[in-house]
């Protein structure tokens, strides 16, 4: 499982190599990256090492902020999954909520019947 980080910098290079080596620059990764998860050039270096270092991507080369790299096969399937992950936990929680809605309103008008039997009989 990867970081907040390092996952965004993993589809930062999906999305713009596509199976392929291209060569990319500090700052076009960089604008992928969402705001909240904003780091710096040696922030960025360690999350490519450690992507490469796994066998997410492949970094042909890399000097000055500039990147030669590919997406491997891990990468994008790593991609694909967490993306339908986040989805399906989505899902699961609206459904979770929802039945223990309903659950809790059935319950209540079961109980309010039983009291107001209970009270006739009482009567």
């Amino acid at each position: 499982m990867l970081d907040k980080l390092t996952a965004s910098v993993l589809a930062a290079v999906n999305s713009e190599t596509d199976g392929t080596y291209k060569v990319l620059e500090e700052d076009e990764i960089m604008a992928d990256i969402p705001p909240r998860l904003k780091t710096d050039s040696a922030g960025l270096a360690n999350a490519m090492r450690y992507l490469s270092e796994r066998g997410y991507i492949d970094i042909r080369y890399s000097e000055k902020g500039t990147y030669c790299v590919c997406s491997l096969p891990k990468g994008r399937t790593y991609d694909e999954t967490a993306g339908a992950e986040r989805y399906r936990g989505k899902r699961t929680f609206r459904n979770q909520m929802l039945l223990t809605f309903f659950g809790a309103l059935a319950g209540a008008f079961v109980g309010g019947c039983l009291a107001g039997l209970l009270f006739l009989l009482v009567l």
